[in-house]
């Protein structure tokens, strides 16, 4: 064989190896993972919500069910985009339960905006996520964005409610404050490390930042799974108890158990 055919089969065979790599780096790069969150319900049925959120702006929210005899998985997928720390679904709302954003906060997703609530837990993040509030020391607290449609009932009626947020040194102050309540009210609430407390903040119509607390007793099934979605009891006598601090005043006011103030 002459070094000519040689040559030339060499170059031939190196370029259709370039030929069959080409792109498959950038195809493995261009789609990574940067949000995954997971919420896990351990009752009579086993199930789980999974969202993640791409770098080529797709996502995909799988729902899976299980229980003895019984298996059932759901599917949604689309394109959406992300701006700081929101993501919007800009050309169709998000399909599980309609909401045209979500914010991603204090380890969390929130979809806003939908026909109901709906939080998530995240697993995984990639953003540089600027609302995060450290709550290692307070993990029996929980917080959900305010929606007018959905919470407007927990505040005196006014349309003027905004939407806030806390800092980290909002936080200690709003469990000193509410530590004191508990020590105030002794003889009628037990101790404060027995309740879970699920809070939601706002800007009142004064520009005041105001909290509304729901506190719940610990039990083996809300532990696992107040941070996801606000309690709804009735009754409950002291394992049920309410209240609203106002973090410009420094105070509290509107104790409310089971119903009753």
């Amino acid at each position: 064989m002459s070094l000519k055919i040689i040559l030339a089969s060499f170059i031939l065979a190196l370029n259709f190896g370039c030929k069959n790599n080409v792109g498959h780096p950038k195809k493995d790069a261009s789609k990574i993972e940067q949000i995954s969150a997971v919420n896990k319900f351990d009752h009579i049925k086993k199930s789980s919500f999974k969202f993640q959120f791409f770098s080529d702006s797709s996502y995909v929210f799988t729902i899976e069910e299980k229980d003895l005899n019984h298996q059932k998985f759901e599917k949604f997928d689309d394109f959406c985009y992300a701006k700081n720390d929101t993501i919007y679904f800009s050309h169709t709302r998000f399909r599980y339960n309609g909401s045209k954003k979500a914010v991603i906060k204090n380890n969390f997703i929130e979809f806003i905006d939908g026909d109901f609530p709906l939080k998530i837990e995240i697993k995984k993040n990639l953003f540089q996520t600027k609302s995060n509030l450290n709550l290692k020391k307070y993990s029996d607290y929980s917080f959900f964005s305010f929606e007018q449609k959905f919470h407007e009932r927990y505040f005196e009626k006014s349309k003027r409610l905004k939407p806030s947020d806390l800092n980290e040194k909002e936080l200690i102050e709003l469990d000193e404050i509410l530590k004191k309540c508990f020590l105030e009210n002794s003889a009628k609430l037990k101790k404060i490390d027995q309740y879970l407390k699920q809070c939601i903040v706002v800007l009142n119509e004064k520009q005041e930042k105001e909290i509304r607390i729901n506190c719940y007793c610990k039990d083996y099934d809300l532990n696992k799974t107040f941070q996801y979605d606000l309690i709804d009891m009735s009754d409950g006598g002291n394992c049920n108890i309410s209240l609203k601090i106002n973090l410009t005043k420094h105070n509290y006011s509107d104790l409310n158990i089971s119903g009753r103030g």
